[in-house]
């Protein structure tokens, strides 16, 4: 532990997009152990300009296939080669006069596909045409929307653009050099604190500079997204290509605490049987565990870059890291979010900062809106909406300011299954009876936390398929963490208040007393008055995202196109890559790893799931260092990896 910090505190504030991502229907009756409404799709009547749920400007709904174009270009070409290749391959009957279709370059020459325009291209033209398509209506094999759309982004960010397939490898070695390096040019005091996060498997599957820029992106705002500290820290690359990251863990707030631990509230998403509970000296550690791709090398090098920074852990995969640690619970033990949201109407109120978020926040809800109605003291706002973009029915939003911190805000939604009696808003606007809701409130560095709820404040980590879904996700689930990150991207989408609108002119729809009147003014601001609190959120939330290094208003939101990307099927390059091989490599290892990988050897690919869940056994199989897989002694977090500690000092050394 470093008993102090200096922290300038940026500029901070919430930003919640209340556009449209996505439909939401709230279930009957959830518990804590269940998923219910969407984080990602708040929503509301919006101003004119609204996104669809298929993707827009607030980014983060891409469509499926975000890969680099090392990785497009064998996906186009096994499109081709399935659906066209019979009539317009090489020794076909070159149909069209065209029997290139599997030469992309030659595509581009004959005018077939025009770089960077795939409207303006013949052969996508043809693939999306409803009176003359190719496959024509006769054949039975024809690509799928997701192969067309894989040919349509090929064409636009891919085709003519020259490849970096052939950029040298970076050899393991090399990299652990350069992290040993530089841990020789920072502060003894500090080493114990410095960890690093790496790209290299991206450079060495063939991504391109460009490409990998989005990765960078990604993992300044998301360490900064997972941080308890005050500053905004963007992370430090301490190589010219720019694949290795320094940071600090204690300018996250990662670090030890004396009589702290740091717990699993729930097991992880990739490690379901652990045990709930599992404790952890500090957030870092906590974090390398819960990863699957997470390797303690071996070597000398890696055994002195070990005991500087006093981990077994001190550089992870970025890639992988955005993946795993965006994911709820994951996502909620690191920033430290409760089990419950606020204390509300029929729950217990036995809130604590230790199970309440609104207690740790220093925030009552019920009390707030309370003393609102009473003094008008600009605490509390609402909007409430005819139409919300998240479920069938009206929706309410709500603004509490921070009684402590003049720049710190909480939003809670208020979501219904219904629309009839007292869930109908426009006759109900004090007393309606939702069924769930949502949380996002300001970090202490001004970036944002988001929290899913059912009606009673409890917790959920995703919502459940049958009733939200994220059309940016393969398998549509609505992940907490990842998926609110990617649709609440670029600030407040505004939205337009019905009820205070509707008081003033007269269309409310309810019968009122002069009490109520008057409680509903002071609760509901007028539009104006309700968008200028709006836009101040937004600026300051993207004030701090510019601090982070962040493009404000990219039309991809880096954290949910990066973890997008890394759920691609992987190639024979791409899988040597993880394991720090080179494709030639990697070739003549491929019987170590079992029948599952032998057809990549003919260009196939493996499903992201089935590598991420033998990537652990494999890594030790390759002997690139240790992992839960590996033989090992102690439980746990301290287990130590017996084929790594020939010396018995409890750190890793060479097998």
């Amino acid at each position: 532990m470093r008993t102090s910090f200096i922290h300038i505190s940026a500029a901070a504030v919430i930003s919640l997009s209340l556009g449209a991502c996505s439909p939401v229907v709230l279930p009957e009756d959830t518990d804590s152990g269940s998923s219910g409404t969407d984080s990602a799709s708040s929503g509301g009547s919006s101003d004119a300009e609204t996104d669809s749920a298929t993707g827009g400007g607030e980014g983060g709904n891409e469509g499926t296939v975000p890969a680099a174009c090392v990785d497009l270009v064998p996906r186009v070409k096994g499109i081709l080669e399935t659906n066209c290749a019979k009539c317009h391959g090489a020794g076909s009957a070159a149909q069209g006069g065209i029997n290139y279709i599997l030469d992309l370059n030659e595509l581009i020459v004959q005018n077939k596909v025009t770089p960077g325009d795939s409207a303006a291209s013949r052969i996508y033209a043809r693939m999306t045409s409803a009176m003359t398509p190719m496959p024509p209506p006769t054949e039975m094999q024809r690509p799928n929307p997701t192969d067309i759309e894989i040919v349509g982004k090929w064409i636009d960010e891919c085709a003519g653009v020259q490849s970096c397939a052939d950029q040298p490898f970076i050899p393991r070695e090399q990299m652990l050099q350069a992290i040993n390096q530089d841990l020789g040019t920072i502060a003894l005091q500090t080493q114990p604190f410095t960890r690093y996060f790496s790209f290299v498997d991206l450079y060495n599957a063939g991504w391109c500079d460009a490409e990998i820029d989005l990765f960078r992106e990604a993992l300044s705002k998301l360490v900064n997204s997972l941080s308890r500290n005050t500053e905004i820290i963007a992370p430090v690359a301490i190589d010219k290509q720019r694949l290795i990251f320094r940071v600090d863990i204690g300018d996250y707030a990662w670090e030890e605490v004396p009589g702290k631990q740091f717990r699993l509230s729930e097991p992880s998403f990739y490690f379901p049987d652990d045990e709930p509970g599992r404790a952890f000296r500090d957030v870092w550690e906590m974090m390398a565990d819960q990863n699957p791709y997470t390797v303690e090398y071996i070597g000398d090098v890696a055994i002195n870059i070990k005991k500087t920074t006093g981990t077994n852990f001190p550089v992870l995969p970025g890639a992988a890291f955005i993946d795993a640690t965006s994911r709820s619970p994951l996502y909620y033990d690191i920033l430290g979010i409760p089990k419950r949201s606020v204390f509300l109407p029929g729950t217990k109120d036995d809130c604590t900062p230790e199970t309440c978020l609104e207690s740790q926040l220093g925030i009552r809800v019920l009390d707030n809106i309370e003393k609102e109605i009473l003094e008008d003291n600009n605490i509390v706002g609402r909007a409430g909406f005819k139409k919300s973009d998240v479920s069938e029915f009206n929706r309410v939003v709500e603004r509490h300011r921070f009684g402590n911190a003049n720049n710190r805000v909480f939003w809670i939604s208020y979501d219904f299954k219904g629309q009839k009696g007292d869930q109908n808003i426009l006759a109900h606007p004090l007393d309606f009876k939702f069924d769930g809701g949502e949380i996002i409130f300001t970090l202490e560095n001004g970036l944002q936390g988001y929290m899913l709820t059912d009606k009673l404040g409890n917790r959920l980590n995703n919502g459940p398929l049958e009733i939200v879904q994220d059309p940016s996700q393969i398998d549509q689930v609505v992940r907490n963490g990842v998926s609110c990150m990617g649709c609440h991207s670029a600030g407040m989408i505004k939205v337009n208040d019905d009820i205070r609108y509707g008081l003033d002119a007269g269309t409310l729809g309810g019968v009122f007393d002069d009490k109520e009147l008057d409680a509903i003014k002071k609760l509901y601001p007028k539009r104006e008055d309700f968008d200028k609190l709006q836009q101040q959120d937004t600026d300051r939330f993207n004030f701090s995202l510019g601090i982070a290094e962040v493009t404000v208003g990219s039309a991809k939101e880096p954290i949910i196109t990066t973890f997008l990307s890394f759920d691609e099927d992987v190639t024979l390059r791409r899988v040597g890559a993880e394991y720090d091989r080179s494709e030639g490599d990697m070739l003549k290892k491929l019987a170590l790893l079992g029948d599952d990988f032998s057809d990549l050897a003919e260009g196939a690919t493996i499903h992201r799931k089935d590598f991420t869940a033998g990537y652990s056994e494999g890594a030790c199989t390759l002997k690139i260092g240790c992992t839960r897989a590996c033989p090992g002694k102690g439980a746990e977090a301290e287990r130590v990896c017996l084929f790594t500690d020939t010396d018995n000092d409890g750190i890793g050394d060479q097998p």
